[in-house]
């Protein structure tokens, strides 16, 4: 079943259900139709006693009834002996055994007889009803018998059979219109594979998109994203490979030239400072290479506690105020409390200080108040295409530079349900932490 076709699962799921459907509709039908009948035919019956009862005289020797009724025939019996009957509708032997019972009940065990109704019993093909009788010191009884399964059968005709056949006609039908409908679905669902194929095929440069019902469009506009979010990620590799190497490349070259250079005598050994000076950018750079690049291996599970922010702003307004040449401002209106990693986040502070350092022109201000810790620099304002991009690693800045920092910030931050954002200032640009 699982390795059937789409099309071929729908018609057998079809087909399965009707057909259940179909067997409980005809048997709930039928049963329907014939506890109505029977309850018609109950009715019928009492009619008829009532006619036989009227027109039966127990002081006549001669009772013979007419009646048009083709189901039901009565039976007047006494003790001794059956005082009239006729037999048009109910084969003998049924009567006989109706006789035998009434008698038996009735007559032969019962020592003082008592004039009741007797009530309206099925038995087996026939029902039967009527009354014991005293009239002065004649006992008798008088019983009407209908011919119920005969009536049953009757009335409800080949309502069973037509049912039947509707159903049967609604299983081709539908299947036929399941076939087409699932055929064409599946035909839909083989296109998007075959486009999904293709666009593999193509190194994700192939367009995805299909005409076809809403679920299965909607599918394809999710892999369509999805598309084009990996296009996005290996271009965003390759630039960033080719950032990376850029960035390495240059203070390797500044090394090199400078050793050959003291090699040669031209230079002395004074410019071994300019390459001690250019092994630690190098370090710093290869540093957050690993440290970007651990960022995945990091449990989400690190056992946090609450740390205050207000602690965290303080050290670093202690280590950047005579570092920084720009002037820098610290203002802690009120504390935050936070469940971290306090050095983790600490670190994620730091870079993007760092970063405000880079392009702050004379001031740089970081306020923290209501669950809210800013970090502002009155440096030139972020170009609108790169704002959206940020935070990727190895994205282009303003100077033409390529970091690691504000990437591995944003990572940071995020892991203990932290948003950093960016936004241009109509006088430099801000930075914001905030809860998720």
């Amino acid at each position: 079943m699982r390795k059937s076709k789409l099309t071929t699962q729908i018609n057998i799921i079809f087909s399965a259900v009707t057909l259940l459907g179909g067997v409980i509709f005809i048997l709930v039908l039928s049963l329907t139709f014939r506890k109505g009948f029977e309850a018609q035919n109950k009715g019928y019956l009492e009619q008829y006693y009532q006619i036989v009862e009227s027109e039966y005289d127990p002081n006549s020797t001669n009772f013979n009834l007419h009646s048009e009724s083709v189901y039901n025939d009565y039976l007047i019996i006494s003790k001794d002996s059956i005082i009239t009957s006729n037999s048009e509708n109910i084969p003998n032997y049924e009567k006989n055994q109706i006789q035998q019972r009434i008698y038996n009940k009735y007559f032969l065990n019962n020592n003082t007889f008592i004039p009741t109704a007797i009530p309206y019993t099925n038995y087996y093909n026939v029902s039967y009803l009527g009354r014991l009788i005293k009239v002065d010191e004649f006992e008798y009884a008088i019983i009407v018998i209908s011919n119920t399964k005969q009536y049953v059968d009757d009335m409800t005709g080949n309502v069973p059979f037509y049912a039947t056949l509707a159903f049967l006609n609604v299983l081709v039908l539908g299947n036929i219109i399941i076939w087409l409908w699932s055929s064409n679905t599946a035909n839909k669902i083989v296109e998007l594979q075959s486009n999904i194929d293709l666009m593999i095929k193509e190194d994700y440069q192939i367009e995805v998109s299909i005409d076809a019902s809403y679920e299965i469009e909607n599918l394809a506009k999710s892999i369509e994203n999805m598309r084009k979010e990996i296009k996005d990620n290996e271009q965003t590799k390759r630039e960033m490979m080719q950032n990376l190497g850029h960035d390495l490349k240059t203070p390797i070259a500044v090394i090199k030239s400078y050793a050959e250079a003291i090699l040669d005598g031209v230079e002395d050994s004074k410019s071994a400072n300019i390459i001690i000076e250019q092994a630690d950018k190098l370090n710093y750079k290869v540093k957050q290479i690993i440290e970007y690049n651990i960022m995945g291996l990091i449990s989400d599970v690190e056992e946090c506690h609450e740390e205050s922010f207000a602690e965290i702003v303080e050290k670093i307004a202690d280590n950047y105020k005579y570092l920084a040449k720009t002037k820098f401002v610290a203002s802690i209106e009120s504390d935050w409390l936070w469940p971290m990693i306090k050095e983790n986040v600490y670190n994620s502070i730091v870079n993007i200080v760092d970063n405000a350092v880079r392009y702050a022109k004379e001031k740089i201000v970081i306020k923290l108040e209501n669950k809210k810790l800013t970090i502002f620099n009155d440096g030139e304002p972020i170009e609108e295409e790169v704002l959206p991009k940020i935070f990727r690693a190895y994205e282009k800045g303003t100077k033409g530079e390529f970091g690691l920092g504000l990437a591995i910030a944003k990572e940071t931050l995020l892991r203990y349900k932290l948003e950093l954002t960016v936004d241009n200032h109509k006088h430099g640009v801000i930075f914001t932490i905030t809860p998720q």
